[in-house]
């Protein structure tokens, strides 16, 4: 029975050891005519490690989760953010400091809501309104200066998503309140009487999301150019890093906000997904790109260097726009040279 060597880990296989990969992951989005590599390109044991131990790990837990609520394939109502790359907090009166869980719900315009991590918020300013907000058990002993500062004022204390006798139990423990006080407790939705408020969004760009990132451009490469090419020792670098996570000097990584500048798009929701060419050092480095919901991209060293001052001499490349709208893939080819947005 004939071998067959998967691009990832470069071992040499039956067939029956090796079954589809998608292009682009299946949780970024369903494709008419989705891109599948499926010619014993990828075997089913890196196939589930991408599956397992990267793509499930960003989920719910990344900026690109966020963007897919909104824009892309539809999530099931309930689903709720996990705490790690990605932290929503509140910016102004009384949600400032505030963090907020972003949680699936088809029936907003935005597709989601936020709930309130539980806190006991302090009253920190009248003019404008600001509390200091802490779990629990991080609430710290009242001060001198601050009981003073609390009494006789409206709402001094206040809770989210903590009842009224644990609040008081701490309040009582960290000095806050006396066991023989009567309060009227409020919590922050009887508090709050608009409608829309600004939250400040912080997202890290680890490892993990890189790894799926470099995945989807070095699957579109074997895609576009053939598995014998994607095979060569050039591209070992960019492969030992998908799969292993082991990074080399001859590699680079580029973050950026929005789509390539050279790259036309149907419209602001589409995935990039492509190789092209940058400059460095008297060569031309194969370079991939992928954009996320047209607006975050990642840019990588894919291994080949060609030295040439004749532009028009170098090998066409291409480019695939994944419509989150349409749902459908179309790609376009030349020779395209790295100009981020940016």
């Amino acid at each position: 029975m004939a071998k067959h060597k998967c691009i990832y880990c470069l071992c040499e296989k039956d067939e029956s050891e090796f079954n589809r990969e998608h292009v682009v992951p299946r949780m970024m989005g369903t494709y008419e005519n989705g891109f599948v590599l499926n010619k014993c390109e990828v075997c089913q044991e890196c196939n589930s490690f991408f599956s397992k131990e990267l793509e499930v790990n960003i989920g719910l837990n990344s900026m690109e989760s966020f963007l897919r609520i909104q824009k892309g394939k539809p999530m099931s109502d309930g689903n709720r953010f996990r705490k790690g790359r990605v932290s929503f907090t509140g910016t102004e009166g009384l949600f400032k400091g505030l963090e907020f869980t972003p949680v699936v719900d088809s029936s907003k315009s935005e597709k989601m809501h936020f709930e309130i991590s539980p806190k006991i918020g302090i009253l920190k300013s009248e003019a404008p309104i600001e509390y200091d907000y802490y779990d629990l058990d991080d609430l710290p002993t009242a001060s001198t200066e601050v009981i003073s500062f609390l009494k006789r004022k409206n709402n001094a204390i206040i809770t989210t998503g903590i009842t009224e006798s644990i609040a008081t139990k701490k309040l009582i423990e960290k000095g806050y309140l006396k066991s023989e006080y009567k309060y009227d407790n409020k919590n922050l939705n009887e508090l709050y009487n608009g409608v829309d408020f600004e939250t400040n969004i912080k997202y890290s760009v680890d490892s993990i999301v890189r790894r799926v990132c470099a995945k989807t451009v070095f699957n579109y490469l074997c895609y576009s150019k053939g598995k014998e090419y994607v095979l060569s020792s050039c591209f070992d670098s960019i492969r030992n890093y998908i799969r292993y996570g082991t990074w080399s000097d001859n590699l680079m990584f580029r973050h950026s906000k929005g789509i390539p500048k050279t790259i036309a798009v149907p419209n602001d929701t589409v995935h990039i997904v492509g190789y092209m060419y940058g400059y460095q050092n008297s060569a031309w480095l194969l370079l991939g790109n992928v954009t996320w919901f047209g607006e975050l991209s990642y840019t990588f060293v894919l291994g080949e260097k060609i030295k040439t001052d004749n532009v028009q001499s170098l090998p066409l490349t291409k480019v695939a726009c994944f419509d989150n709208i349409e749902r459908k893939i179309t790609e376009d080819e030349a020779v395209y040279i790295f100009c981020p947005n940016q």
